[in-house]
């Protein structure tokens, strides 16, 4: 009696999962080819992702090598009025910083002589014994015109891409300035630090000639039998259209079906020109099809029917597990509150964390040695110039006023902050002169002043620089304040002290990236870059500020 109580109690459940299997099923069958559009579509996102990438990272590391042409190139064609010997000076700056570069295996700067044509080297380095310079004589139409040369030279089983500009200058000389790229020595690097997933990339210049392959046997060769279905100038002729999305990669890449040598598959080949320093390389990348593909779709088509045979069994289980719902409502219930006893308990963590950092802003306030610096220029400053002097009185109250103003938060609005910076910028100018020089410049409107940075943010950027910088009227020290639309970056010259507080040197920066997270914006950020150190401050929104 019992049972069938159960039973007509749990009746409506068998018929709802009952219901529910036979609509899954009715599901699977009507869904499985719309799977497989979806997985060609996904696949064919995936694939040009991948090309993308991979353009990327070859024209990120070929503009490396070819910046020494770009510069030259820049130097030849503002190079109207200068002699050979003016020219020459000028390009051996760009000569010498070729050789940082260590796929760079020769660099030299040389003379066409007239009548004979020979190649007259002047100024070169890296040159092993017995290794010449070959150079293939051009005629130049124009004398300003700039003669631009992609090679690939063969020495004793060394494969270079040697690149060469020549132009005619003002005394009627012909300069050649170049360099040799070790293209075994760079697929070397190359394919150390890029893996081949995603296909197998070549790359050639603009007559085919390989620069970049997997089979490195390949590289200086002309790769005629992958120009066969399409040519070398319908490549480089190809429009390339500037978009954001991968919806339709013809417009962007060739592509054919051919059979590769390398991989002995079937494979789907995408070929785009890619500008590089002023030269057009050929970027060709092969997808194998049935790994990209058929697999794909193979595999997702498995996975759905383990799917489906999981929720078959689960719907089947239903029955079995209705009793315990009750006890799993009750454990979902206490979990929740177990959560709620945890965010409150993590909200004072997070408030007694916030209660630190307020008082270290406190202690930051009360800066005895700020004080004590700002009295010992007042009291020189009295003797020399009294009008100065009160106003220095008068700046060094509003100073102290904004200091210690009782604040219930610790943000300020961007006016604020930068109208305290002035008053005291003008205390540390009359103490330090002409040894100390800032400037506070806008690259934005009005509108940012009401944007809101932790309070005496600027006034913590700039008094760091002027405690762990050394800095004399001889060699001043800078500091600039560049208010942005977004951020203000606060940049100055970098000489570190010698002998400095490692901790007090990081107490104010740590007090502004905590400020930061607590608002959870982590834009926050310093940087040491060509000798200057630059502190980058996220301006924060009213919807940035009520998120915590």
């Amino acid at each position: 009696m019992k049972f069938l109580v159960k039973v007509k109690k749990h009746q409506s459940y068998l018929y709802f999962s009952l219901v529910l299997i036979a609509l899954f099923f009715i599901g699977n069958a009507l869904i499985t080819p719309k799977i497989t559009s979806v997985t060609k579509k996904l696949v064919g996102d995936i694939v040009v992702g991948n090309l993308k990438a991979k353009q990327n990272i070859v024209q990120f590391e070929f503009n490396k090598l070819y910046k020494l042409e770009k510069d030259a190139h820049v130097l030849l064609q503002n190079s109207d009025g200068l002699t050979f010997n003016e020219m020459a000076r000028k390009l051996k700056f760009s000569h010498e910083i070729s050789l940082v570069n260590g796929h760079i295996s020769n660099s030299f700067i040389g003379e066409v002589i007239p009548k004979s044509n020979r190649f007259k080297t002047l100024i070169s380095a890296n040159l092993e014994a017995g290794f010449s310079i070959e150079y293939r004589l051009l005629d130049l139409v124009y004398e300003n015109e700039v003669l631009l040369s992609n090679q690939i030279v063969t020495v004793a089983g060394r494969v270079f891409n040697r690149i060469t500009l020549t132009k005619i200058l003002k005394d009627g000389r012909k300069i050649v300035v170049g360099y040799d790229i070790d293209l075994i020595k760079f697929w070397k690097y190359f394919s150390e630090n890029y893996t081949g997933e995603g296909g197998y990339l070549v790359l050639t210049n603009s007559d085919g000639y390989c620069l970049l392959h997997p089979d490195v046997t390949l590289i200086g060769t002309k790769l005629t039998r992958f120009f066969k279905e399409i040519s070398v100038d319908s490549i480089l002729r190809k429009p390339s259209k500037t978009t954001t999305s991968y919806d339709d990669i013809e417009d962007r890449f060739s592509k054919i079906e051919a059979r590769s040598a390398y991989l002995e598959l079937e494979v789907l080949r995408y070929y785009k020109s890619v500008k590089c320093g002023e030269f057009s390389l050929i970027l060709i990348v092969s997808f194998p099809v049935d790994i990209y593909l058929n697999e794909s779709i193979d595999t997702i088509k498995e996975y759905f029917s383990w799917i489906s045979l999981l929720a078959l069994l689960v719907f089947m289980t239903m029955i079995g597990i209705n009793r315990y719902l009750l006890l799993a409502e009750f454990s979902q219930n206490l979990k929740i509150a177990k959560e709620k006893e945890a965010l409150r308990s993590s909200n004072e963590v997070y408030q007694r964390e916030n209660a630190v950092l307020q008082l270290r802003q406190l202690k930051k306030k009360m800066n005895p040695h700020f004080l004590f610096n700002s009295l010992n220029s007042l009291h020189v400053l009295i003797d020399i110039d009294t009008e100065l002097s009160q106003k220095f009185v008068l700046k060094l109250s509003e100073v102290y006023r904004y200091l210690l103003e009782v604040r219930q938060d610790t943000l300020v609005s961007v006016k604020q902050e930068l109208e305290f910076l002035k008053q005291y910028i003008f205390l540390q100018e009359i103490r330090f002169g002409k040894s100390l020089h800032i400037r506070i410049a806008y690259d934005a409107d009005t509108k940012v002043l009401l944007k809101k940075i932790p309070f005496l943010a600027l006034e913590t950027l700039v008094e760091n620089a002027i405690k762990h910088n050394e800095f004399t009227k001889r060699k001043p020290l800078f500091i600039y304040v560049i208010i942005q639309e977004n951020q203000i970056i606060v940049t100055n010259t970098y000489t570190p002290r010698k002998l400095q507080d490692e901790n007090s040197h990081f107490l104010g920066l740590s007090y502004l990236k905590h400020s930061y997270e607590f608002y959870q914006n982590n834009a926050f950020k310093t940087e040491i870059y060509e000798g200057k150190f630059k502190c980058y401050l996220p301006l924060l929104t009213l919807t940035e500020i009520s998120l915590p």
